[in-house]
């Protein structure tokens, strides 16, 4: 009877556990996808600055 107990309540703690490290996962994801977003918009600013110099100086 005790032994059943503790395996649920095992089983109930690996599932907190779990759900806890999809989270972490889910917003380290969507930090990295933020930070994707911004270097590609940070590249294209760049582009279109040096397309401006290339222009200004020739």
């Amino acid at each position: 009877m005790a032994k059943n107990i503790i395996i649920k309540i095992g089983c109930v703690l690996l599932m907190i556990l779990k759900g806890i490290v999809w989270s972490a996962l889910a917003v380290l994801k969507l930090a990295l996808e933020f930070l994707k977003v911004t270097l590609l918009l940070f590249g294209l600013v760049m582009r279109v600055f040096l397309a401006f110099v290339r222009v200004g100086t020739a």
